[in-house]
């Protein structure tokens, strides 16, 4: 009996851009990025930045110049592995004043935190510790690997408040191959 085995193919990707996500694709080893998504901030010639959604911030922000409301009622995410001193904070765009945000995707801004003391509490926002950063062309040749999937944003992707349960969310609606990597165990070796 001759069994043939076929790989499944990707579609191709598109050009990433501002207010897109990455997905980490199952083999992506590097364990500050294994099963995160990425919301894209930046994608252009000066290089890439977003912030991890699906990752929890389990570290303290007191002592920080912000107004009480942010610091009580922001859920706070790690936003990746590079300037994890740094905080950065989006929102709805159609929530939050615009004397303090600078859109970025569909619905999302980043939100002045410089600016806030002078504006009422708004929401929906979420705090992000950190971010990641790729250099001129890193971020190509990464999805040029196969490191990443490219995918559709929608604000409540990056909004969400259950940052476990976004992987699942994301990866469901989508129409091609990538949807399988939901399913896939954490440990596909132990499988």
């Amino acid at each position: 009996m001759d069994l043939a085995v076929h790989r499944i193919e990707r579609p191709p990707q598109r050009a990433p851009r501002a207010g897109d996500l990455l997905v980490a694709a199952p083999g992506l080893s590097d364990p500050r990025f294994r099963r995160t998504i990425i919301y894209l901030l930046q994608h252009d010639e000066e290089g890439s930045a977003g912030v991890v959604v699906n990752r929890r911030f389990d570290g303290d922000l007191a002592g920080l110049d912000l107004p009480e409301w942010i610091l009580a009622a922001a859920p706070v995410r790690g936003g990746g592995p590079v300037a994890e001193d740094s905080l950065l904070a989006l929102a709805a765009t159609e929530t939050t004043p615009p004397e303090v945000q600078r859109a970025v995707g569909p619905g999302v801004c980043v939100v002045d935190l410089e600016a806030l003391p002078g504006v009422p509490p708004f929401a929906p926002v979420h705090l992000f510790v950190g971010y990641a950063g790729w250099s001129e062309g890193q971020l190509d040749g990464e999805l040029a690997r196969g490191d990443w999937a490219v995918v559709p944003a929608v604000p409540d992707d990056l909004l969400y408040l259950d940052p476990d349960a976004i992987w699942a969310r994301v990866l469901g609606r989508q129409r091609d191959v990538t949807r399988l990597w939901a399913t896939m165990p954490s440990s596909p070796a132990l499988n």
